[in-house]
């Protein structure tokens, strides 16, 4: 049998692994190995090949590599707490990423684990990892692994599989202990290196290695403010007891409690924004703050944050001027450069930040200001005697990737600024052991519009994912803890509503295109939620920005 890799043939015998032919035929890589690809499809190490194919490996300094990585420490770390058998409580539920790790739920919640308990459950995973255990994938009729599942106490994830409608479920098997996990994981314990576990709230904190450098752990960050904003959308999803695909599946089903659900969610958002607009009423009375800064990463719904945090400002008698920072960038000859020489346009300093604030420090002031206007096809800043002057109930609304870089407003008065920081911060879970990143939430809203507005493939957008990631970790994320209140702008119901949307856009990705294997992993996660029609969703909703049909216009 004749593998290709990297425009060079290699001979191999029928039912070989990707693991054995690595070890065999290739030369080592900067990082562990964690998967391979198949025909530009995602496989685990372990998967016997028969046939002829391109075959390419996946490091732990990628993405997938590092999914594949924390998946087989969740299976190894459920193998672990069940193994444990004086902890009080040995359910552990996986929830989301924060401080530079993992958060997870201790048991019931109702008891904070001790530090030696933690201690206890870290040596015991470190003592399966030394032992050099099989991960194996016991594939299991669907009617079967439902009954393993729900005898087990997991009835959520048994409803979850049940919306999956598959002949067969694949279930991760650690020394007889079954689970089901989302994704490819590693066919040896042997091959994770290294973690650390800590108490942390009422739960557990889990930092694994650096992307970077896999031979360090990732620092612990203090991010109180996401914590917090997390924390208040897990009690709603609690109050509704819909913080799992399951149940969660269970409800969109019906027509009248989709439709609640809906109702629901919206409210909320509606709520948080009107109690932020009622703030900013009260410190514009109390301290005079005349600007307010709204910032997110890619995708997650400034534009319409700001929009109808507009619409409430205006019912608390404010009357809001939105400022674009498009028109200060600097001029285009100006504009800094990324190492391959390309324009830098996500850069601060692609914005004339001198200029910035001499504008601000002038309509703060309370002085007449000639407002510029950026000319994309020259490349320049131009004047077209647009002027703004601020009244005493005027307030000033400025949306963008740098709005809360303290750079960017360096020189005017912090009592009169507040800060908005706007990101999708799924909450809701597939199942306990599997959590649901922010990032594909946003990426999947932002596939959506970049079909319906920009004219651009999944291809396209899937492509340039990674540099846009980059560029938020470096000009977003280490800033979002400046905001003076964080606003959540996930749905409870959204994945199940873009869904539908997605999927013909997903499965227009071809095999021969490297993007197929995340085009095929974001349709396997998609299919874990039942899908809901649209007409429930009012013409405010956040979600129009990405799916169409809005009141507002963009």
């Amino acid at each position: 049998m004749v593998l290709s890799q990297k425009n060079r043939s290699i001979s191999v015998p029928k039912g070989i692994t990707p693991l054995e032919i690595f070890n065999q035929y290739m030369e080592p890589m900067s990082a562990p190995i964690m998967n391979a690809q198949i025909n530009h499809k995602t496989v685990s190490l372990a998967e016997p090949l028969y046939e002829e194919c391109n075959i390419s490996f996946v490091d732990y300094t990628q993405e997938s590599g590092m999914r594949t990585y924390l998946r087989t420490f969740i299976a190894l770390l459920s193998r672990a707490a069940v193994n444990l058998s004086d902890l009080r409580d040995p359910r552990i539920d996986f929830e989301h990423a924060i401080s530079n790790g993992y958060y997870c739920a201790w048991g019931s919640r109702e008891n904070t684990p001790t530090a030696s308990e933690v201690e206890a459950l870290s040596q015991e995973m470190r003592s399966l990892i030394k032992r050099a255990l099989p991960i194996n994938i016991i594939s299991m009729p669907t009617d079967s692994a439902i009954e393993y599942l729900e005898q087990r106490g997991e009835a959520s994830t048994a409803e979850m599989i049940r919306t999956l409608g598959r002949c067969y479920t694949p279930l991760v098997e650690i020394e007889g202990h079954r689970d089901y996990i989302f994704g490819n994981v590693l066919p040896n314990t042997s091959m994770l290196w290294d973690f650390i576990l800590e108490p942390f709230q009422d739960g557990i904190l889990i930092r694994l290695p650096k992307r970077s450098n896999h031979k360090e752990i990732n620092e612990k960050t203090n991010q109180p403010k996401l914590l917090e904003t997390f924390k208040n959308h897990i009690e709603l999803l609690r109050t509704l007891d819909v913080e799992e695909a399951g149940p969660m599946n269970c409800l969109l089903r019906d027509k009248d409690t989709a439709a609640e659900l809906v109702q629901v969610s919206e409210a909320m958002q509606e709520k948080q924004i009107a109690d932020i607009a009622q703030e900013i009423s009260s410190l514009h009375a109390e301290r005079g703050v005349r600007i307010v800064l709204i910032a997110g990463p890619s995708s997650s719904g400034k534009t319409t944050t700001s929009k109808r945090l507009r619409t409430q400002l205006i019912t608390n008698l404010l009357r809001p001027f939105t400022l674009s920072l498009d028109d200060f960038f600097v001029n285009r000859e100006e504009t800094p450069l990324n190492e391959d020489g390309t324009y830098d346009f996500e850069s601060i300093y692609a914005l004339d930040l001198p200029y910035l604030n001499e504008t601000l420090t002038k309509i703060v002031a309370g002085e007449e200001v000639e407002l510029p206007t950026f000319d994309f096809t020259t490349g320049s800043r131009v004047f077209k005697g647009n002027k703004l002057k601020l009244g005493k109930e005027h307030i000033l609304i400025i949306e963008g990737i740098h709005a809360l870089n303290p750079e960017l407003t360096s020189q005017i008065p912090q009592e009169k600024i507040y800060r908005i920081y706007v990101s999708a911060l799924t909450s809701i879970t597939l199942d306990r052991l599997n959590f649901l990143s922010t990032s594909d939430n946003r990426l999947i809203r932002r596939i959506i519009r970049d079909s319906k507005y920009r004219n651009h493939s999944a291809v396209h957008t899937l492509a340039m994912w990674n540099s846009v990631r980059r560029g938020e970790e470096k000009w977003i994320f280490p800033f979002q803890e400046n905001a003076d209140v964080m606003f959540n702008s996930a749905m409870l119901y959204e994945l199940a509503a873009l869904r539908p949307i997605a999927e013909p856009i997903l499965r227009a990705v071809k095999q021969i295109e490297p993007e197929y294997a995340e085009a095929q992993r974001l349709l396997h996660l998609l299919s874990h939620f039942e899908p809901i029609g649209l007409r429930s969703l009012p013409p405010t909703s956040l979600l129009r920005e990405f799916i169409g049909g809005s009141s507002f216009k963009y």
